[in-house]
């Protein structure tokens, strides 16, 4: 309808400026993250999550802080990426790709084309912005060119009696191209933090520049300003612009190119003005994402699910390691570090291994992890509510990353505590993780973990703040992480007392069981009132079924498959014309006390995770439960309806956002149906990185070698995947009831370390 997918990359090209709202693409190199949209750069930030930013478009803005200004000779004044101006002049030949190593946007008008690119290099704090324009008549044409960008260059959250610009010192330097430059002062006083940003651009028919935002829109506005350009040298306290002039006359069929890049390292970028050179620097970053795409590979004969989860799925993997699910506060969530790095490990155990001694820098010394961490430490600012879900999502991780590396050396580093500076081995804070929830004063009346302030559904924010309610799903996560860890330790010969973690492991199972379990599903959570929410008879007077204490209990092992029945069945209860809610109905209708804001009326029905399609919780643990119950047809619907391409299940007329983003939800509001919201900001790509090589395939490495437990769909025969693994590449093919791994027939079983399913094994040793 808008555009199409890009064949053998993880590109789209978009055909028009009037889509139904902003469209984002993300382009990162670990040391900056840039967004774009069809009107161009949107947002910048030096060292995501947690360092200033560049630049940034405010919220309902439609123009881009970067954008070149085109003047004709008739009068007509219009942008680079046009939408912003009036509707009654429409340009032509419009494309917009974009493409893993970089933007592009064209289009025609008037006997002119204009196209854009957009690059940030395989490293630095760099943005690369091109800007060509071609007279395609047989005349000579003039066209002036008022390149722009409205810089930020601070904290994104700033205190409220500070403004952005007091810290900036702006000056302009004219020499064979011309800079300016913005020192960034240090609002807390500390000169080794000041940093320096510079824009350079081509020299070469430059008539003037500006660098007063004020001056420089006069009585207009930043779309629409009145342009002057006053040569001013120095810009202090007020908002700064970088705003130039070039005056181009064009012969007929000439093209002319201006080059701008902004930086906020001193490194030459002369080399990016010269085409040759730039040329060599994009084909190097094409390559990082050529290698990206050839570590992990599938072919089902489902060519467009093939398509997106080869390409799409890890590019966007590589995103949210970056993003932290999107929020510009400097902190990253324990839970969400756990769960999003343990898919990162099909890619990049090393950002792994730095992330798992970041979250244990920023843990407590009695195991407990914050809600959120700092991403600058542990003497950063934390995010110190109560809830208790870190922990267990973090023994799932070491588990799984000692099982994807063998690097069990690392469990002998030392590190110090959030609240202390002694310094203890990894093994000892993971340890320690798991001794937090074998506390007397953490288990509740019915020997369930207690939830405090709340657990993964973080709208349950005030269920356990009196200490009595209880997580299920947590309770459900300590069986699968006691499990996990005492494979450590026995593992490592650990001479201390392992036994005491599975017998603990074996009574909470026992315990979720007899009390949670109500005959025909699972309960959620019980209150500090005594009452069971997400229950048969919740205070409201509703029934209703939640998904996750369900699916986590298949998939911890607590439900074993007498009870899959009663699973599928709330599956099947909570499927709906967008996939798979979260729970229904939803919550808030008639308020209930001592639950959170979702169930006081404070997010409103069919708001976010309130009785929506929710795609982290509702699908996303789905998919990993079926795996488990070895329902083949029914994981693959389910990673579609994760997956955002399939136009019979998302439409973009309903939905609104791109066909290449996995999104956060689908929502049910009045007057907007079926929305979808936060584009990447989820958790659901690792879901479908995850459901997609250890789920569907059942790529499953251990500690001691590999397993395979493929769960297919009837009928797709033949099915190949290839993935790297401790440094090498395999070919698994799977065919019927046989596995194959590099064209040799498996031939050993063993029962799974967490649901006793039995699995196909290769040791360590073994030559494949």
């Amino acid at each position: 309808m808008y555009g199409k997918f890009i064949e053998n990359t993880a590109g789209y090209e978009i055909n028009t400026f009037d889509l139904p709202t902003s469209w984002e693409y993300i382009y990162e190199n670990k040391d900056i993250l840039l967004k774009v949209d069809q009107f161009g750069p949107a947002y910048a930030q030096a060292n995501p999550p947690g360092d200033i930013v560049l630049f940034k478009r405010e919220q309902h803005q439609k123009y881009s802080p970067w954008l070149v200004h085109i003047v004709t000779e008739s009068g007509e004044c219009f942008s680079n990426f046009f939408k912003p101006y009036s509707t009654a002049i429409q340009p032509e030949n419009v494309r917009i790709q974009y493409l893993p190593e970089c933007a592009r946007y064209g289009f025609s008008h008037n006997g002119l084309r204009f196209e854009t690119e957009i690059f940030i290099p395989d490293s630095g704090i760099k943005v690369i912005y091109k800007f060509k324009a071609k007279n395609t008549t047989d005349e000579a044409r003039s066209v002036g060119i008022r390149p722009q960008l409205v810089p930020y260059l601070n904290q994104a959250q700033m205190t409220p009696w500070d403004k952005y610009e007091w810290y900036l010192d702006t000056k302009c330097r004219l020499e064979d191209r011309i800079t300016v430059s913005s020192e960034v002062l240090d609002p807390s006083g500390q000169s080794e933090k000041r940093r320096c940003a510079c824009l350079v651009s081509d020299g070469k028919e430059l008539s003037g520049y500006e660098i007063s935002l004020e001056k420089y829109i006069g009585f207009g506005d930043v779309l629409a300003p009145d342009m002057n350009y006053t040569n001013d040298e120095r810009l202090y306290a007020y908002p700064p612009v970088y705003a130039f002039a070039y005056d181009w006359a064009l012969a007929p069929g000439e093209e002319k190119e201006l080059t701008q890049v902004f930086t906020l390292d001193d490194s030459d970028v002369g080399c990016y003005f010269e085409k040759e050179q730039y040329l060599a620097e994009k084909e190097k970053r094409k390559a990082v994402f050529d290698r990206l795409f050839s570590k992990n590979r599938i072919n089902t004969g489902d060519e467009m699910f093939d398509y997106y989860a080869n390409y799409w799925v890890p590019l966007q993997m590589n995103w949210v390691a970056s993003l932290d699910r999107g929020w510009p506060t400097g902190m990253r969530g324990a839970r969400d570090s756990a769960q999003d790095y343990t898919a990162l490990l099909y890619t990049d155990t090393d950002a792994c291994k730095q992330i798992i001694f970041k979250m244990l820098t920023c843990q407590r010394r009695d195991g407990w992890f914050p809600r959120q961490y700092s991403d600058a430490g542990r003497h950063g600012k934390h995010d110190l509510r109560e809830y208790v879900d870190g922990g267990v999502f973090f023994l799932e991780f070491i588990w799984k990353y000692l099982a994807h590396t063998h690097d069990f050396d690392i469990l002998n580093e030392e590190l110090p505590w959030l609240d202390g500076d002694d310094r203890n081995t990894v093994l000892e804070h993971v340890i320690q993780a798991a001794e937090y929830y074998l506390k007397a004063d953490n288990i509740g009346e019915h020997g369930l973990c207690k939830i405090r302030e709340g657990d993964w559904l973080d709208s349950v924010n005030r269920a356990g703040l009196e200490g009595r309610g209880e997580s299920v799903t947590v309770s459900q996560q300590l069986v699968m992480g006691l499990t996990y860890l005492a494979n450590i330790l026995n593992h490592i010969h650990y001479r201390g007392d392992i036994q005491k973690y599975l017998t603990f492991a074996e009574r909470l199972a026992e315990n979720i069981n007899q009390h949670a379990f109500n005959g025909a599903f699972y309960n959620g959570c019980f209150n500090d009132n005594g009452q069971w929410i997400f229950s048969q008879n919740d205070p409201d007077g509703e029934e209703r079924q939640y998904a996750v204490s369900n699916y986590y209990a298949v998939i911890a092992g607590v439900a074993k498959a007498d009870k899959y029945e009663h699973v599928l069945n709330v599956a099947e209860s909570l499927r709906c014309d967008m996939g798979y809610r979260l729970f229904y109905p939803p919550l808030g209708g008639k308020p209930i006390e001592k639950v959170g804001r979702i169930a006081s009326g404070d997010t409103p029905p069919f708001m976010i995770e309130n009785g929506n399609v929710y795609n982290h919780g509702s699908q996303g643990f789905l998919a990993r439960a079926l795996a488990v119950m070895g329902e083949g047809e029914k994981l693959l619907d389910v990673l579609k309806w994760i997956m955002p391409y399939d136009q019979s299940k998302h439409p973009t007329e309903k939905v609104l956002t791109s066909p290449y983003a996995i999104t956060n939800c689908y929502q049910q509001l009045p007057s907007f149906e079926n929305r979808s919201l936060m584009c990447f900001l989820t958790g659901s790509i690792a879901m479908a990185v995850r459901g997609v090589y250890e789920w569907m395939f059942g790529i499953k490495p251990a500690l001691d070698g590999l397993e395979i437990a493929p769960c297919l769909p009837a009928g797709m025969d033949c099915a190949q995947a290839e993935f790297a693994y401790m440094g090498k590449q395999y070919n698994l093919s799977i065919s019927g009831d046989k596995v194959f791994l590099n064209g040799k027939e498996l031939m050993n079983q063993r029962p799974d370390l967490i649901t006793g399913k039995m699995v196909w094994y290769i040791s360590t040793e073994s030559e494949v």
